[in-house]
């Protein structure tokens, strides 16, 4: 009897799992805002976005909607349920389930190469005018947090597009922001200012892998599925290709 009642149990659990995420059900998302070409804002669609369109679809769900804000406003659209995950979140967030990366991202450290700044590791940027990203000093590791708590001189800001402003306006003798943003941005300005200047990239961190953390781990599963499927094919590297 007891081996009966444990069976249909399981078989309850199972199927309320099965059934958690309906077919054909959106999802929706909330990430950072200024981080094109990843996500834009005016605009379905950029890099992340047509992965985890892409990723959805192998599960037959799709992206029902996607609020691009700062970073600790997202957050709380997922805390409150009026988004089910939260993109390129942060390690350690209670109560929520994360997948596996569906992108890495790759921050370094841009100066004008005119200024010549000897910067080896994160402790040579300790008495640098230097503007980082909303909560880089969470993102990018001790070294750059202690630095960042020392360095008088040291700003984080929301806006990435300000943070290209800001260096090629000499405003600030370096910035720390992810490679193909600086990219993407870096044209988008050319109009505006004189991103012609020779700017030097530095690498100090790893590439940075980017989850997504949902408030149901049965949401959770359903992507880190789809992402799985989508990586082990070939679309995904068609996706970054086309890019």
């Amino acid at each position: 009897m007891r081996l009966l009642t444990l069976i249909l149990v399981t078989l309850t659990l199972v199927t309320q799992l099965a059934w958690a995420v309906p077919p054909d059900q959106g999802l929706r998302f909330a990430t950072s805002n200024t981080i094109e070409p990843y996500f834009f804002a005016d605009k379905p669609g950029g890099i992340q976005y047509d992965l985890l369109a892409a990723a959805l679809k192998l599960k037959q769900r799709h992206i029902e909607s996607l609020v691009l804000a700062p970073n600790r406003r997202a957050l709380r659209l997922v805390e409150t349920q009026k988004a089910d995950c939260l993109i390129n979140a942060p390690d350690g967030l209670e109560q929520l389930h994360y997948t596996q990366s569906l992108i890495e991202y790759q921050n370094s450290l841009f100066s004008l190469s005119a200024d010549h700044l000897a910067i080896h590791k994160v402790e040579d940027l300790l008495h640098v005018p230097l503007v980082g990203f909303q909560n880089a000093s969470q993102y990018l590791g001790e070294d750059f947090a202690l630095m960042a708590a020392k360095n008088p001189e040291y700003q984080e800001v929301s806006n990435q597009q300000h943070q290209l402003s800001m260096l090629f306006k000499h405003h600030a003798k370096a910035i720390v922001l992810e490679r193909r943003i600086f990219a993407h941005y870096r044209h988008l300005l050319a109009g505006k200012l004189n991103t012609a200047q020779s700017v030097t990239e530095t690498s100090l961190f790893a590439p940075a892998p980017r989850p997504i953390a949902c408030r149901s781990q049965a949401i959770a599963t359903l992507l880190d599925e789809g992402i799985s499927l989508l990586k082990s094919s070939g679309a995904y590297d068609e996706i970054l290709k086309n890019q």
